[in-house]
């Protein structure tokens, strides 16, 4: 990672969130996506706690209609997924596994039926002074080919929100339990 520039560092600093889109070219797929952060006032096992949970994910994460655990077995969670928007939704299933104390790592099971080739990320939680954390989401999409290309800018901006929505999400359940 590259270290924050000041202008991001007071960003984040202030509330906003900082993000680093990317789109790159790889093994035969066209992959969007990027990075993002977002400081929130919640201790990281709060919020790794929320991210683990993935009946939290529709609220959690953006235009995610459903999240359905399928089964969990030796540290892997396969999660079937449903996201899009008014005009097209894409079903897929990830693995999810906790790759360290502070990182959830994502990545497509192609064995499962699929509405886009590929994807793969992860959210990461630090712990920051005061009871705070900064959330970082990474994620890498490849939409395919055909219609879904289209609308690839609007799931880049999508997916660069996540952070920011995870913010929304955990900070009042945090606020809740500090009561």
């Amino acid at each position: 990672r590259q270290p924050f520039t000041a202008g991001e560092q007071d960003a984040l600093q202030a509330g906003r969130m900082v993000s680093r889109p990317l789109s790159f070219e790889q093994a035969g797929g066209r992959y969007v996506g990027g990075v993002s952060y977002q400081v929130v006032d919640a201790e990281p096992e709060l919020v790794l706690a929320a991210l683990s949970d993935v009946a939290n994910w529709p609220d959690a994460l953006p235009r995610t209609k459903s999240a359905r655990l399928l089964d969990s077995v030796n540290g892997l969670s396969r999660v079937e997924l449903v996201q899009g928007g008014s005009f097209l939704d894409a079903r897929y299933t990830v693995m999810l596994e906790r790759a360290d104390t502070e990182t959830i790592r994502f990545w497509m099971d192609p064995s499962e039926a699929h509405d886009i080739r590929d994807v793969w990320g992860f959210f990461r939680v630090k712990a920051l002074p005061g009871g705070r954390s900064l959330i970082t989401v990474g994620a890498a999409l490849d939409l395919g080919d055909g219609l879904p290309r289209l609308f690839e800018d609007k799931v880049a901006s999508m997916m660069l929100r996540a952070p920011r929505q995870i913010r929304d999400f955990v900070q009042p359940r945090a606020l809740a339990l500090s009561r």
